[in-house]
């Protein structure tokens, strides 16, 4: 079974730090996954309000972006 590369994983205080951060850590995980991971896309995880993860997943085929939210809504 194969693990998921985790590129970034970060905390953020509002959506300009947010845009940014995600904007930089995709672009990084775009950039490795065409290095050399071409069996894996982009996934964009977000555990809570203020925390995101980014990684090269093989169950996202190469080339996509696909998002992923974890966060309680209770």
């Amino acid at each position: 079974m194969e693990l998921h590369q985790v590129i970034a994983d970060f905390r953020v205080e509002g959506t300009n730090e947010l845009e940014e951060k995600l904007e930089s850590a995709v672009g990084t995980a775009r950039d490795q996954a065409l290095m050399g991971c071409h069996n894996r896309g982009v996934l964009v995880t977000r555990h809570d309000f203020d925390h995101y993860s980014v990684s090269l997943s093989p169950q996202i085929p190469f080339g996509l972006t696909r998002e992923q939210d974890n966060a309680s809504r209770n």
